[in-house]
């Protein structure tokens, strides 16, 4: 079969109602994109059928590569050899930008456009429960919608027992050698690697011996304003997800141009409709870019910032981001050896999705 015309190099969003029905062009020709005008006869290629049950905002394919006809999957990203990098029109025109400064001295947040902002933990406002010293980070009042992130270092002493009833939760361990127990179920958990706990599990998390604290991220869907602290580590373990920690493992990345990702936690494990997921970044500034999801990103390793239409903010090892639906964004990473990155986006799909 012949190569279709690239129409676009990234989707088109759309707004599709209720059972109605369109037609996606599939072979590029079509003056009416992404819909189909005719333009495929004579050709090898036919339209393909949209009728959606529930109406709203939607990705249809525009470089007609998708493996997910009619929907896009991120495969206009992998077009090129290189992830696409913000234009000599689009730096120039940001140039004059100054660096947002943090509302702290040295940590708080750094506000950009849009409810955008990126944070920097003051561990000395960290509050205390049991072993666990813990503070939100991303929530409701913060501008928050669907997702929730909390910071949470555990030490030494008895284990203190928590919950978010009715969340869904994607834990993300970032530093230490540790124990965490799930609704009376351990497993033993090491940096670069995913943890997920069910909405009706409660949890306690304590580091092994020689190990002084063991350090994670708490990201949560629904929201929840506060953890629920137990007085006991109730015993209703959730067998039928008998599998809960997803290990970072180079062999399982996914290819994104001259980027890499890949998915440790989704809803495929029934985790309330959102993904979590690693991504790396080579020194670049990715081109300013939307996705239709409310997102929470950690770095890693690496340095850079985080630009929106009219600011920019510093990004360092340890910052959180906050990026809501819909928000342009770009990141650069300015280290030789790149930045690496843990993400938790509402709704669940792809990581390599963006209009």
């Amino acid at each position: 079969m012949p190569e279709p015309i690239i129409a676009a190099r990234k989707p088109k969003l759309v707004t599709l109602e209720a059972d109605k029905n369109y037609y996606w062009c599939q072979c590029g020709k079509s003056a009416r994109q992404p819909f189909c005008d005719g333009s495929h006869r004579g050709t090898e290629f036919e339209p393909v059928l949209i009728s959606v049950k529930k109406g709203g905002e939607y990705l249809l394919c525009a470089c007609k590569h998708t493996r997910n006809a009619p929907w896009c999957d991120g495969s206009h990203n992998n077009l090129e050899d290189s992830y696409e990098e913000a234009s000599t029109e689009e730096i120039a025109a940001s140039a004059h930008l100054t660096i947002t400064p943090r509302d702290g001295i040295s940590s708080g947040k750094a506000l950009l456009d849009g409810g955008c902002f990126v944070q920097t933990l003051n561990h000395a406002g960290l509050q205390q429960q049991g072993n666990i010293a813990f503070s939100s980070m991303i929530n409701a009042q913060d501008g928050a919608n669907c997702l929730s992130l909390y910071y949470l270092e555990a030490g030494a002493g008895k284990p203190a027992v928590l919950a978010f009833p009715g969340s869904s939760v994607a834990v993300f361990v970032l530093a230490g050698e540790g124990l965490v127990t799930i609704s009376g179920k351990a497993f033993e958990v090491q940096p670069e690697q995913g943890l997920y706990i069910g909405p009706k599990e409660a949890f306690s998390v304590q580091p092994t011996a020689g190990t002084a604290t063991i350090k994670l991220t708490i990201t949560l869907c629904p929201q929840s304003a506060e953890p629920q602290w137990l007085d006991k580590m109730p015993d209703n373990f959730d067998a039928a997800v008998s599998q809960r920690i997803y290990a970072v493992d180079p062999a399982k990345r996914e290819v994104m141009a001259d980027r890499f990702y890949q998915v440790l936690i989704d809803d495929r494990i029934g985790a309330a409709d959102m993904t979590q997921f690693v991504g790396e970044v080579p020194r670049s500034r990715a081109a300013g870019h939307h996705h239709l999801y409310e997102e929470t990103i950690t770095i890693l390793s690496g340095s850079g910032y985080l630009w929106t239409e009219g600011a920019r903010a510093e990004v360092q090892p340890g910052d959180i981001i906050f990026l809501p639906r819909r928000q342009l964004h770009s990141l650069e990473c300015s280290s030789d050896e790149g930045m690496r990155l843990v993400g938790v986006f509402f709704p669940a799909g792809s990581p390599a999705i963006n209009y």
